[in-house]
Parts: structure tokens; C-alpha cells; sequence
């Protein structure tokens, strides 16, 4: 499927579609809006079911001059957030458009390849790193930026080591991409300034925790600037957890395929979310979200689970954008 990202956009539509036939609802009110299978043999499992509809269905494509900023940035969507988490996406728009920065946003954008190069199938990450390549290339920006610590990682430092015996123009290509490739919390931190926003802490702030996914601090080195992201919104309280940057147990196919043991390490991090007394946890990485949302629903546990770009969001007044004004 991901061979081919039309296919398997077209595949998620119609799975988001009938997907009520397979799963039904956890009635628990939480934040994490879980599902579970109906079959028994999976019924254990809490998963945040696809959305209703996709990003790229509610905006296929974008192309705006840099305003204010004077920077106009590439967006790599990537495959959890377009199909599962589209708010994330549409909230990164919109903090980028309140910035005064340009957007390039490339219809049908294809997978990172992380899926592929994780199970050895290098033939289907060459040919999704050449299809965003052309994709992305024909434009000029001055970043790509990403809200998927696993996609920011992949492109950064996957693409460069798995590309390096292929042509000399594809090589070239990787490198002028994987460079100018950051992170959406770093871009903001560091390029355009957290700036304008009321720093008066609410009576009634809402407690939030930060979980750090292996990609982005284990990997880039990426873990203050979300919290400088999270701390932007007065409405909200920064309470560290123990042991933030302990892995959530997620592993992308390891989960599928062991999640006794994937379970039981998301049961060490449900533990010490819970240990801050936060009512929100907020992670850069969707995929940290999902199995997150899965422990904390299965215990229970009334904890909304969030990117710190949505909370920004919030601290901006910024509500959603339909696709008629983001041209």
C-alpha cells in the first residue's frame, strides 16, 4: 500500500468508512476517544479508530507566499497525523499562517519509509524516498517542517544512510532535504520566536505533562523546546513526570507484533503520567499518542493525550480553518 500513497489514502477512506463494524466504542469518556475490536482475540487492545475525514481530504494541497517571517517552509504531513490525527495538522497550519509563514503543502504526499526500512523491505523506501523527493524538490522553501517526531527522525537521519549508494542526484537531493528538516516545535523555538502570547498563568490552569519520544530526544536531541511550546499557553501548567523520556513501550511493528511486552512497558509510563497529577499529557509523536491513549484508556485514567501544537493552538485563539481561508 504504501507503494503507492493514492491507493492508500483511497484504502484509509473507505477502512474510516466501515471501520464501526470492526470495533466498537469504549465507553469511558476519556480524553483518548478509544475503540476496541469486536473480535476476542483482540478486544484487549484501546486504539484511537481512524478519523472521520483525513487531512488531505479537507486541504489536498497548499502553496502561500512567506508573510511576516519571511519564511516559507515545506509541511510533511505524514501517515498517522493525515489519517488519525488530522487536528494536529490543521493546528500546525494555522500557527505557521499566525507566524506569517509560507506554506508549501504537495498533494498526495507519500509515507516517510520508516515502515518499509523497519522491515527490511529497502526497495519500498527507496521508491517512497524518490517520490517525495520529486514532490517536494520542484519547490523552494527554506525548511520541510514535520509535528511527527518519527518522520522529522527518518528524513533527518534514515533517508542520508539508506540513500547513500543510490545515484549521485538522488543523494544530493537527500541531503538539501534532510538539512533544512526540523522539527515543528524547534522551528518555532528557534526560527520565528514564541512571541505575542500572554505569559499570565490562569487560576485555573489545567496540569500537563510531557512525554518525550525516543525520535525526538533520544534521537535529534529535541526536548525543550516542546516544553517551551507547552509553557506559551498560560492556560496550562508544566508538571514533569519521572522519567519523561522513558520509551512508552510503542516501537512502531514491535507493538503489533509483542504487545504483551509493549503493553507492559506502556504500563511503566501510564504509572508515571499518572504519578504528575496531570489532566493532559502532550507527546511530539502520533504514534506515541496511540499507545499512550491505549494504556491510559485501558486503566481508566481520565487523561486527555495531545501534541504541544495543538495546545499552542489554543494559547493563540486560533480556531479551525476551513480550506476557503487558508488560500
Amino acid at each position: 500500500m504504501l507503494v503507492h500513497p493514492k491507493t492508500f489514502d483511497r484504502l484509509a477512506e473507505w477502512g474510516a468508512r466501515f471501520q464501526q463494524i470492526f470495533a466498537q466504542p469504549v465507553n469511558d469518556l476519556l480524553g483518548t476517544s478509544c475503540a476496541r475490536f469486536v473480535s476476542p482475540l483482540l478486544s484487549e487492545r484501546h486504539f484511537v479508530p481512524l478519523a472521520k475525514t483525513a487531512f488531505h481530504t479537507k486541504i489536498p494541497s497548499l502553496n502561500t507566499d512567506a508573510g511576516a517571517s519571511g519564511i516559507k517552509v515545506a509541511f510533511f504531513v505524514g501517515c498517522l497525523i493525515d489519517k488519525i490525527f488530522p487536528q494536529i495538522a490543521e493546528a500546525t497550519i494555522q500557527v505557521l499562517k499566525h507566524h506569517g509563514v509560507g506554506i508549501y503543502l504537495p498533494e498526495a504526499q507519500g509515507c516517510c519509509g520508516i515502515p518499509a526500512a523497519s522491515s527490511g523491505d529497502t526497495d519500498t523506501f527507496k521508491h517512497l524516498v524518490q517520490y517525495n523527493l520529486e514532490i517536494f524538490e520542484d519547490q523552494k522553501f527554506d525548511y520541510l517542517v514535520t509535528s511527527c517526531a518519527t518522520c522529522t527522525s527518518t528524513i533527518k537521519e534514515v533517508w542520508p544512510v539508506l540513500i547513500r549508494k543510490e545515484p549521485g542526484d538522488v543523494v544530493a537531493g537527500v541531503k538539501r532535504i534532510s538539512e533544512r528538516t526540523l522539527d515543528i516545535h524547534q522551528f518555532l523555538v528557534a526560527k520565528v520566536g514564541l512571541n505575542g502570547i500572554s505569559q499570565t498563568k490562569s487560576e485555573n490552569s489545567v496540569g500537563v505533562t510531557y512525554h518525550d519520544p525516543c525520535h525526538l530526544k533520544k534521537t535529534l536531541g529535541v526536548a525543550a523546546e516542546p516544553r517551551a511550546v507547552l509553557e506559551a499557553n498560560a492556560s496550562y501548567d508544566l508538571k514533569e513526570m519521572p522519567q519523561p523520556d522513558a520509551c512508552c513501550g510503542m516501537g512502531g511493528s514491535f507493538n503489533l507484533q509483542y504487545y504483551k511486552i509493549s503493553s507492559a512497558i506502556g504500563k511503566q509510563k501510564r504509572d508515571n503520567i499518572k504519578a504528575s497529577g496531570c489532566e493532559v499529557v502532550a507527546t511530539g509523536c502520533p504514534a506515541c499518542m496511540l499507545q499512550i491513549s491505549d494504556v491510559l484508556s485501558r486503566s481508566k485514567d481520565r487523561i486527555a493525550v495531545k501534541h504541544p501544537i495543538e495546545i499552542y493552538a489554543e494559547a493563540l485563539n486560533l480556531g479551525y480553518l476551513c480550506e476557503n481561508n487558508l488560500q
